[in-house]
């Protein structure tokens, strides 16, 4: 009987989809010749790429297109997936999401989730009664507070007066007054697929852990933290729960926390919301080896990202594992993960800028200088 491989990649941050990286994977096994069947399944965990990914799986939804504003306010294209007559996903990083802008353009200060609380209008707007939001890869640390005026809230200071909807702002909310928020959100269920599993504030929370990656200087980074503390206590004075340290809430630097204290959301892990979606462990279970990989292995893999969740769904299967991979950190020992062997395709000598451009040559490369790890699995 002919050995069973799973090819299930993530997304390749700025480089391929799951969708790309599971057929270029596929091809360079089948072009081996060893007599094995091959498998496509691209996963998502909620971050870049879930919309396409869900778009493979369910042939009859359709993508909706919309005009709004990204992290900086200014009018870009975006769109989001109707899934069925009544399901809207809605990707955060299609509106609010770093891809949107140039390394000198990162200011997580003034960038807030505006654009997003746009397309969850247009969701609303096509009589969706459930909105799936995937919150992974934002560009910002506003806690959702440009989701929430776009929606109808506002957030005032001591004196009344309107608080703009950025991270730098949110010392400044007294208040945050809800009473003209759209309506139709009574009668639509909220659900945030979160990427990480990260509590609001600490040495463990979303400013600390992802701030500097959005542009926060050291100083900003304080603030930044000062106000997520701050905005913490408004949420407890609201809604009579303290959620500041569970997990998930941090994620989408604060947007899980503040939508699910305002607005009553419910937070799932991003991959296995997905991957329950998609019948993925169906899938594991009829394999003989998992092929998965992202753009890189570190320690945000290990926070709840698709590459480490979906090795964890096999061990529990006994399957063995192969990552695909630009680059690792080598401090990590991955096979205490499930993780049995690693393909970096990025040889020594090339720039991960030079990678990115063009990654199917290098993926079938280390696929075939690795080829016996496929046969006998």
């Amino acid at each position: 009987m002919n050995q069973r491989i799973l090819i299930a990649p993530n997304s390749f941050k700025n480089s391929l989809s799951s969708l790309e990286a599971s057929l270029i994977i596929k091809n360079a096994v089948d072009s081996l010749a060893l007599g094995v069947k091959t498998e496509i399944a691209p996963i998502a965990d909620g971050g870049d790429g879930t919309i396409e990914m869900l778009k493979y799986y369910f042939k009859k939804s359709k993508f909706i297109e919309s005009n709004v504003c990204d992290p900086l306010m200014r009018k870009i294209k975006s769109k989001w997936l109707l899934l069925d007559e009544e399901t809207a996903v809605i990707e955060l990083a299609k509106s609010s999401g770093i891809a949107l802008l140039s390394e000198n353009e990162l200011n997580p200060m003034w960038a807030n989730t505006y654009g997003t609380g746009e397309l969850i209008l247009s969701a609303l707007d096509k009589n969706c009664k459930k909105i799936i939001i995937a919150l992974g890869g934002s560009a910002t640390v506003d806690a959702g507070m440009g989701i929430i005026e776009a929606l109808g809230g506002k957030m005032l200071d001591k004196k009344k007066n309107r608080v703009k909807p950025g991270g730098g702002f949110l010392n400044s909310i007294e208040k945050i007054d809800l009473s003209s928020v759209d309506k139709r959100l009574k009668k639509c269920e909220l659900t945030l697929l979160c990427d990480v599993k990260i509590p609001l504030s600490g040495e463990k929370g979303t400013v600390q852990k992802f701030a500097a990656q959005k542009g926060a200087k050291e100083g900003e980074r304080i603030i930044l933290e000062n106000g997520m503390k701050h905005l913490a206590k408004i949420a407890k004075e609201y809604a009579g729960n303290d959620f500041e340290f569970e997990p998930m809430v941090g994620a989408a630097g604060g947007v899980a926390f503040s939508i699910k204290a305002f607005l009553g959301a419910k937070l799932c892990l991003g991959f296995l919301y997905l991957a329950n979606l998609t019948a993925l462990e169906e899938k594991i279970k009829g394999a003989d080896l998992i092929i998965t990989g992202e753009g890189k292995l570190d320690k945000q893999t290990l926070m709840g990202k698709a590459v480490y969740e979906i090795s964890k769904l096999a061990s529990g299967y006994k399957k063995k594992v192969i990552v695909v991979c630009g680059d690792f950190d080598e401090t990590i020992n991955w096979k205490e993960y499930n993780i049995n062997n690693i393909l970096k395709i990025v040889p020594q000598g090339v720039s991960i800028k030079e990678s990115i451009k063009n990654p199917a040559n290098f993926i079938v490369k280390a696929i075939s200088d690795n080829c016996k790890l496929f046969k006998y699995c």
